[in-house]
């Protein structure tokens, strides 16, 4: 079951549902019990915790304070005092005592035995005097610690802005000896970004705190954090888009989550605007937090919703380009916009928290097509595109069965969908009624070009191929002159040709042009509307760049993939196994520079983006980088992690095995499966040596052993791979070995040139003795190179 929301502020929350939500931010969460812990001696380490609104800072302090109510070991020596999360009244150095004498009131009402603190801070309230307010308040604090033999711990939310909001020039200072003097009292703040008077070396808490950041959300995080508040599992791929949506914000991943896929469109429409409703006070709080002309800048470009330029934000904006570049650059620098591609000269700028964008849009919808713009950029950010199609199927399907009322807005929002750039290609292929009949048209007439050009290349004619595309980009380029609208669906068949044409470039040996057509892509076509297109030609790109032999700029490439699309969740996967495969080739580049540390690190993202695929190709290209990383490990004498390495193949391929069986996948066979079990087998047999491990060694070849007689035969460099295992095991070690397990019959030649080895006359065929020769005399000249390497090796 999943944790009830309370608005945005999880000060609503008891300790029970604090502790049962608190999922994230564990690091940063130990790091401070820690620091308390340590809060021993004479003087106290101050704790601040730096981060955006939003990024968890409230819910981090109330879990510290919840784990020091609820542990004895801290709750003994310590006693926590929660300020608000808004102090606004405190504005003197003695107003911050008094709001801490307050809060410490409010949470021990009068006790027999204890001194009623309620009264005492009415009475305060009186007095006028700050220094006089200061030392009664800071005293009254101390002799309640020393009365109980506790140290108080200070949550205080916000301390930029109430130093920012301070009329005492003196606080600061005041405060600072206070903390540095009095044992009996620790500080733990938060701000929501750095500020003058802990930057500053002339300002008064300058080196006073431990800092600790808060970075958005990760992938793993934001899943972690869905799961925990929705109650139920969360497709990776979803949590992935919801991380994208909310900038990895755990306030808004807070919100999102609560947001099911659902099942019809209505029951969408309806949540969507109970999620305004409810969030209306936070997205203002976000709004009118920002400077004027600020604000008119991001409301300009949340109003384009799209990738825009300096100018083109200027303009709807109604102020001069070098003004809104400023102002976007500030922006920037608050995190709210990000950059989201462009050139150097004409850099396009996004929201970089896109749910702002779409309440922003659902606040401002008038009429059926302004709140089907809304629901489509909603679900165009929410939904991935095979649900997204689904969803729309089932909207198509719904559509005749509706209230006449009701159908106006739903036709209105196919019309929008079918705009779409994730479903426009999907509208002409399943619901072209709802497509524009020019542009149905010359998409079909492009599919019917596709499918010349796939003859051309079959033939091997890939000249034919591209004259084909050339003359399909023509056509486009004069229906869009003479059409009034850009289509989306039109533009993602432009992208998908030029791709093409830069791949019959690359066969055409005609490698520059190849670039420039792939360098025009990424350039024209947002990678957010053209993700697959932009994947792919940028992976042509790294590959034409590798025959080219331009090293530096093929690892760019993989960078940028890196950058921008990661695992590739919202592709299809052609285009992740695309990816995957990038993510390789960079190892593997690495690995030859001489970088082997940073080899590594790829093929362990490789792993973390793509191992968990169930994709039968790019289980393979994760294996296949496995054994690459096994390799490089080997090389830098790294034989724990390399036989781990192995270890995690062997898991992987069982795994693969299940899926297959599970499926009923055609493309599985038995056989390859087995043969490649017992390849790891032997390299793991390997490391193991190296590691003085023998009983897995021999564990190891008695496991392939037992692989060979459910092979069609022996595959190749096996009797290579025993015939060294056996000069490590032993001839009459291996010769038991074979002898005992079911490919005795199989391996006869070599258990008799182990047997001949050993001195022995072993009675056999002709045939076999003759064989049994051979591999003794290759037994003989793999023993004369062991002795000839070691004294070099001893040297």
């Amino acid at each position: 079951m999943g944790i009830a929301a309370k608005n945005y502020n999880p000060g609503f929350l008891s300790d029970a549902d604090l502790r049962a939500m608190f999922c994230v931010r564990t690091f940063e969460f130990r790091s401070i019990i820690e620091t308390l812990r340590e809060n021993t001696g004479p003087s106290n380490q101050h704790v601040i915790v730096i981060g955006p609104r939003g990024s968890g800072k409230t819910t981090l302090l109330l879990r510290v304070a919840s784990e020091i109510r609820s542990d004895p070991e801290l709750s003994s020596p310590l006693y926590p005092i929660m300020f608000a999360e808004e102090s606004y009244g405190v504005g003197t150095c003695g107003e911050f005592w008094l709001e801490a004498l307050s809060r410490l009131a409010r949470q021990i009402p009068g006790e027999a035995g204890r001194v009623n603190l309620s009264l005492s801070v009415e009475d305060l309230r009186r007095e006028q005097d700050d220094r006089r307010l200061h030392d009664r308040c800071l005293g009254a604090l101390l002799d309640f610690a020393d009365r109980e033999g506790k140290r108080l711990v200070l949550g205080v939310e916000n301390l930029n802005m109430m130093f920012s909001d301070m009329t005492d020039r003196d606080a600061g200072w005041r405060l600072r000896q206070t903390l540095q003097t009095e044992p009996q009292i620790m500080l733990v703040g938060t701000a929501t970004s750095r500020f003058g008077e802990i930057d500053r070396p002339d300002r008064a808490l300058y080196e006073l705190f431990r800092e600790l950041t808060l970075r958005p959300l990760d992938r793993e995080e934001s899943a972690v954090l869905c799961e925990r508040v929705a109650g139920r599992p969360v497709e990776p791929g979803a949590a992935r888009r919801l991380q994208i949506i909310t900038g990895g914000s755990p306030r808004l991943l807070a919100i999102m989550a609560r947001f099911a896929a659902e099942t019809s469109f209505d029951a969408l429409m309806a949540d969507l605007l109970d999620l305004v409703d409810e969030h209306t006070a936070y997205f203002k709080s976000h709004l009118e937090s920002l400077p004027a002309q600020e604000r008119r800048v991001y409301l300009a470009l949340l109003e384009l919703w799209r990738p825009s330029t300096a100018r083109e934000v200027a303009e709807r904006a109604r102020m001069e380009t070098s003004a809104c570049s400023a102002q976007l650059r500030r922006l920037m620098g608050r995190g709210v916009v990000s950059e989201a591609g462009g050139t150097a000269r004409r850099r396009q700028y996004y929201a970089s928290e896109r749910l702002y964008a779409i309440y922003y849009l659902l606040r401002r919808s008038r009429g059926a097509d302004g709140l089907a713009r809304a629901l489509v950029a909603f679900m165009e950010a929410y939904y991935a595109k095979p649900a997204l199609e689904a969803l729309a199927d089932r909207m198509v399907a719904d559509a005749s069965t509706l209230d006449p009322a009701v159908r106006h807005l739903w036709d209105a929002t196919l019309r929008r969908l079918s705009r779409s750039p994730v479903l426009a290609s999907h509208f002409v292929r399943e619901h072209p009624r709802y497509v524009d009949d020019d542009v149905r048209e010359a998409i079909e007439a492009a599919a019917e070009a596709r499918d010349r050009a796939a003859e051309a290349l079959e033939g091997g004619d890939p000249a034919c191929a591209l004259e084909i595309w050339e003359g399909v980009l023509h056509e486009f380029e004069a229906f869009e002159r003479v059409s009034p609208k850009v289509s989306p669906a039109l533009r993602n068949e432009v992208a998908a040709v030029l791709g093409c044409k830069a791949l019959c470039l690359r066969d055409l040996g005609r490698l520059e042009e190849s670039l420039v057509t792939c360098d025009e892509v990424v350039r024209q076509f947002d990678v957010n509307d053209h993700a697959e297109a932009v994947a792919s030609v940028l992976t042509t790109r790294s590959r034409v760049l590798r025959e080219m032999e331009r090293t530096v700029e093929e690892m760019e490439v993989y960078a940028e993939l890196a950058r921008r699309f990661g695992s590739g969740d919202e592709l299809p996967t052609r285009a992740r196994v695309l990816l995957a495969e990038s993510r390789v080739l960079n190892a593997e580049h690495l690995f030859r520079l001489e970088r082997p540390d940073e080899s590594i690190t790829e093929f362990e993202k490789l792993v973390e983006h793509f191992g968990e695929s169930p994709v039968a190709d790019i289980r393979e290209v994760v294996a296949y980088g496995l054994f690459l990383k096994a390799a490089v490990l080997s090389s830098m004498n790294r034989v724990l992690e390399q036989r781990a390495t192995y270890d995690e193949m062997l898991q992987r391929l069982d795994e693969s095995d299940r899926l297959a069986e599970a499926s009923e996948s055609s493309a599985w066979n038995k056989a390859d499966a087995l043969r490649q079990k017992a390849e790891v087998h032997m390299l793991r047999f390997h490391a193991c040596i190296r590691l003085g491990n023998q009983p897995t060694a021999v564990g190891d070849i008695q496991t392939v052993l037992g692989i060979l007689p459910e092979l069609d035969g022996l595959p190749e460099g096996l009797i290579g791979d025993l015939v060294s295992a056996s000069l490590v095991l032993g001839f009459g070690e291996m010769a038991t070995l074979i002898q005992e397990s079911p490919s005795s019959a199989q391996l006869l030649p070599l258990t008799t040139a182990l047997e001949l080895k050993m001195g022995l006359e072993p009675r056999v065929a002709i045939e076999v003795r003759e064989v049994a020769e051979d591999i003794r005399r290759e037994l003989a000249h793999l023993k004369r190179l062991e002795s000839a390497e070691r004294p070099e090796t001893s040297r």
